[in-house]
């Protein structure tokens, strides 16, 4: 198991007040573009209650399984944010066939699921996952995209691995500066992204991304063995 410095402060952000919990809960329970339609075993969309927040590399993706819904159930308020480094100030979440704001720029039909949490000072964490299973020669086609033809991108050093293959960058966009995991997990391609103004420090950016990314793969699948050891 690897220590980096920058971790540190990522990792020990403290869980804030019910009253986050409460509001990510009436937030998470609708889709901004149009409420979800009704499922008779559809699992809950509220955060799950406050957890130590964790490093990818207490994580082994290889022992672990993502649904391929219901992907932001699990995620806690506390996580949500210690990456923004303040409260949400706006949710969205979309399922496959949903519209979704895709990125900054791009809204389209999605075919994944995911959520979007909005925070102070153009903060903004994200995470989502492929509808359909994905085969390992096809993760390696989206592995190989995700790194071909970016400029002001660079690998995230030193990091963990976010499944087989899987992929890990910080890239430049205008005034934003984003670092995204994406990776293979079982047969769900899993993404999460953390992103802030330029400004913000790259290494910290790095390791917040680290700790919500942590975050989102074990809240995804809270109950199957996960550490490395």
């Amino acid at each position: 198991m690897s220590s980096r410095s920058p971790r540190a402060a990522a990792l020990a952000a403290p869980a804030r007040v019910p009253a986050l919990m409460l509001a990510l809960a009436l937030l998470l329970g609708a889709c901004s573009s149009q409420p979800p339609s009704p499922a008779p075993d559809a699992a809950p969309t509220a955060p799950a209650p406050s957890a130590e927040p964790t490093s990818l590399d207490d994580l082994d993706p290889a022992t672990m399984r993502v649904p391929r819904a219901y992907l932001c159930a699990g995620l806690p308020a506390a996580a949500v944010e210690a990456a923004l480094l303040g409260e949400p100030r706006r949710v969205e979440t979309w399922a496959d066939g949903e519209q979704a704001r895709l990125t900054d720029r791009v809204r389209d039909v999605a075919h994944e699921g995911g959520c979007r949490f909005d925070g102070p000072s153009r903060t903004s964490a994200a995470a989502w996952v492929f509808a359909p299973p994905v085969a390992p020669q096809r993760a390696d086609e989206l592995a190989a995209a995700a790194t071909s033809g970016d400029r002001g991108c660079r690998e995230v050093p030193d990091t963990a691995t976010y499944g087989d293959p899987s992929v890990a960058r910080t890239c430049r966009t205008g005034p934003l500066r984003e670092t995204r995991y994406a990776g293979l997990v079982g047969d769900a391609w899993l993404t999460c992204s953390l992103s802030a103004p330029r400004s913000v420090d790259r290494a910290d950016l790095e390791a917040r991304a680290d700790a919500w990314c942590a975050a989102v793969l074990l809240g995804a699948a809270p109950d199957q063995t996960s550490a490395t050891g």
